[in-house]
Order: C-alpha cells, then sequence, then structure tokens
C-alpha cells in the first residue's frame, strides 16, 4: 500500500515539475520575443547614433588618392538607412585632372555610402576658372549631385553668371568631367563677349 502511494506521489511531482518547466519555457521564450521586438522597432526609427561638430571629410578615390572633401558645421548619422545630414555643408573636388568645384548650403543630405548629396537653400555651386574656361557661379535653392561623376542636377529655377554673362531657366544640368551645362527650360540671358585682342 505505502509503495503504490509512493508510486502515485513520485508521478504526481514528475508531472508538477514538467509543468512547471514547460510553463518557465514558455515564460522565457515569450519575454525574449517581446525584447525581440523592442529592438526590431528601435532599429527601424530613424534617429541618430552620432553627431559630430566641425566635420571635415575627405573621400579618397580607387588610386587612394582624395578625391572629394566636406566639411560641415555639424553632421548627424542615422544607422536605419545609412544617411548623413548637414548643417553648412561644403564639398569641393579634388580631382587635379578636372576644374575645383565648390558647393556651399543651408543643409544637406548624404544617401549611403555618400553616393548623393542633396542641398537645400541657398545653394552656390561655384567652377573655378583653368582648363581654358572661365569661373562660372550657380544659384538655386536645391541640387543634388553625385559625387563619383561630378554631375550635379536641379529641376529648380537657377541663375548662372559666367565671365559677365548671365543665363537663368529652371532646371539644370552640370557636369564636371566634360566641363558641359544644359538649362533645361525657361532660358533668358544677357551674354557678354569678351573683345577680340589682336
Amino acid at each position: 500500500m505505502k509503495a503504490r502511494f509512493h508510486d502515485r506521489l513520485a508521478a504526481a511531482l514528475s508531472v508538477l515539475l514538467l509543468a512547471a518547466l514547460a510553463g518557465g519555457s514558455y515564460y522565457l521564450a515569450e519575454i525574449s520575443r517581446r525584447m525581440g521586438q523592442v529592438t526590431i522597432d528601435r532599429t527601424l526609427r530613424h534617429e541618430p547614433d552620432s553627431f559630430v561638430e566641425g566635420l571635415v571629410f575627405t573621400r579618397i578615390n580607387e588610386h587612394g588618392a582624395p578625391a572629394f572633401r566636406i566639411s560641415a558645421d555639424h553632421m548627424v548619422h542615422f544607422p536605419d538607412d545609412g544617411s548623413t545630414e548637414y548643417e553648412r555643408p561644403v564639398l569641393t573636388s579634388l580631382d587635379p585632372t578636372r576644374p575645383r568645384m565648390h558647393l556651399v548650403a543651408d543643409t544637406g543630405r548624404s544617401t549611403a555610402e555618400g553616393v548623393e548629396t542633396h542641398l537645400y537653400g541657398n545653394v552656390v555651386l561655384t567652377r573655378e576658372a583653368g582648363f581654358g574656361e572661365p569661373k562660372t557661379t550657380v544659384f538655386t535653392d536645391y541640387v543634388v549631385l553625385y559625387s563619383e561623376t561630378e554631375i550635379a542636377r536641379t529641376d529648380r529655377p537657377v541663375r548662372i553668371e559666367r565671365d559677365g554673362s548671365v543665363l537663368t531657366g529652371v532646371g539644370m544640368e552640370f557636369d564636371n568631367a566634360t566641363r558641359s551645362l544644359t538649362v533645361d527650360s525657361q532660358v533668358r540671358g544677357t551674354w557678354t563677349f569678351a573683345p577680340r585682342t589682336q
């Protein structure tokens, strides 16, 4: 009789222990799942993970030579999409085989890897004189710059000043490599011709 009671008691205790183990496992798995969801939600938010004051960043080309420099008063980086935002950015091309180009703006935003940089507010693009071309300055309120090709584009109104001439229009593509500038529409201008020297 006592042996049978002990067997039943042992079996009941085993069942209780298994039930407690299963319940504990379920509880821990549920906590882990909820913590995982919180972590995933946090990474999906567009929140900065770092910032820099007085930034100067130089990008090098495939040969290890300086190709492009970005400086800014303030920079913020976002890990969710790899983008970077700037206050008072200044972008300068450093390729000695092309005319030196500078861009300044109120604010800017680069995509991951810095392939595209969007500039906003009081944008001034200046190509220095050289390679047989005079200094050219472009004024607009938005430009996207493709740093690898040094092509700048906008769909906004532009004012272009070149060697005493002024051209206005809407939309522009500026290719620093080929030294070409195209204005899309509503083009108006005053062109000044330099006098011939004998």
